[in-house]
């Protein structure tokens, strides 16, 4: 049986460059965007189907198959809001409304906008695959080091933007552009901090690896741990400079669970990593619950940093939303109904990622998908626990779980196009290295070593 991690030829450029892409996605996020999104995912993922073989197929399912229950259970919902309902009584309200005034049955759905929905459900289905690509390229730990440095680049970039921005007083993304380029990068600078600390420490294991070899120089060793450093600055400064103060702490916990759980993996107290992962929990409650929120009494909307006329619309849109939604990208739809008279400039957009969900998909889904990203994060930490090496790729990932759903109750990036994209080779990254290279082998079984070996 042959078995070679070197078999997605295609699929990595491609990945690479929606990585690289992102700074620019960031600026001119929309329709058009999403459907070259959609398009590269499904080469990426068509060609690692095209080139993987059933062992390297075989290996990836056992790594991804708890990672593809969680993720199909959304899309699955998506589907059923998109569909005609048989009864009355499961389907929008709006329907029986619009039958009312039109004189004639309708058969209606959950959706207020099925169509919408689909295209929701597309693009949710181009972020999975994306993931899946990601997992697939990153299986080889050489494509696994290219793409942890070309996330890093292109979240840098984006915090070097809003650098740029405070430094010389100009307009590159504060009211000009309009608050999602301004979120959408802060977003992206958030994984920076993360993806900066990660660079390092890998940089440094890498070096501890291979002292005494001669392709592991020390100015090799200076100039990484130096890029991660600088990284990890100007991802900082980023935020400082443009970040709200909710976005800034939700980046704080991410960084923070980051260098715990590397120093706990450092120090080999593994006993003791569920016991940080709680205290991290802890404080991050606790700091929840003493913050000062913004009036609303949703907890959606509680910590949102957004204008006043937004957040009230938004309050009343999740309060009628019910436990089935409104639908998947039925935001549009609905903003024109709930509008007042000092609401009419308000753009169709929620002030936070977890609002647009509760309104879309319902309260149940909402914390079901909350559940799902921190048992994925937890799934990822195991793999930093069973690692002897290269732990810091699922570190990176559950730290970014951790990161984008706190940043989910704050504000909007985890549903804009470029956070999603960096979020989707983050997760697939940590989940093709949560596994190392001889548990797999002991997988696949022994005879399938030494051609594994040969093709090494």
């Amino acid at each position: 049986m042959d078995i070679t991690y070197l078999t997605v030829p295609t699929a990595f450029p491609l990945l690479i460059a929606l990585i690289v892409a992102t700074p620019v996605i960031a600026f001119i996020d929309g329709p058009v965007v999403h459907g070259l999104v959609a398009a590269a995912a499904a080469a990426a993922i068509a060609a690692v189907a095209r080139a993987s073989s059933g062992s390297e197929s075989e290996r990836l399912w056992r790594i991804a198959r708890p990672f593809v229950r969680c993720l199909a259970i959304p899309a699955i919902w998506m589907a059923i809001q998109a569909v005609p309902m048989p009864f009355r009584g499961l389907s929008h309200s709006i329907w029986s409304s619009a039958e009312a005034a039109l004189g004639k049955a309708l058969t209606g759905s959950i959706s207020v906008d099925p169509g919408a929905t689909l295209i929701a459900l597309a693009r949710y289905l181009s972020v999975t695959a994306t993931i899946f690509a990601a997992a697939a390229v990153t299986i080889d730990r050489r494509r696994a080091e290219w793409v942890l440095f070309s996330l890093a680049g292109a979240t840098t970039a984006m915090a070097a933007i809003l650098v740029v921005q405070q430094l010389a007083s100009m307009s590159l993304a504060g009211e000009g552009q309009g608050a999602g380029t301004r979120t959408a990068l802060a977003g992206g600078s958030s994984l920076g901090v993360i993806l900066g600390l990660a660079t390092t420490i890998r940089a440094l294991e890498r070096h501890e690896t291979r002292r005494g070899k001669s392709d592991m120089p020390l100015s090799r060793l200076a100039l990484q741990t130096a890029m991660g450093i600088a990284a990890t600055v100007i991802c900082w400064w980023g935020l400082l400079a443009a970040a709200t103060p909710q976005e800034i702490f939700a980046a704080a916990c991410g960084f923070a669970m980051m260098a715990l759980v590397l120093l706990i993996r450092r120090l080999r107290f593994g006993s003791l990593a569920s016991m940080a992962v709680a205290a991290v929990a802890m404080i991050v409650a606790v700091a929840m619950a003493n913050a000062r929120p913004t009036g609303s009494g949703d907890l959606t909307l509680r910590y949102a940093h957004a204008s006043g006329p937004l957040v009230s619309l938004a309050e009343r849109m999740v309060a009628d939303s019910g436990w089935a939604g409104s639908g998947a990208g039925g935001l549009a739809a609905l903003t024109p109904i709930y509008r007042t008279g000092d609401e009419l400039a308000v753009e169709p957009s929620a002030p936070t990622s977890a609002a647009e969900i509760a309104i879309g998909l319902g309260f149940p889904a909402l914390w079901m998908i909350a559940i799902m990203v921190l048992m994925a994060a937890g799934l990822l930490l195991r793999g930093v626990m069973q690692r002897r090496r290269d732990s810091v790729y699922p570190a990176a990932g559950a730290s970014a779980a951790v990161l984008l759903t706190l940043e989910a109750f704050t504000d909007a990036s985890a549903l804009g196009t470029a956070v999603t994209l960096l979020a989707a080779a983050i997760l697939g990254l940590g989940i093709a290295q949560s596994v190392g290279r001889s548990s797999q082998w002991a997988r696949i079984g022994p005879s399938a070593m030494p051609s594994a070996l040969g093709a090494q």
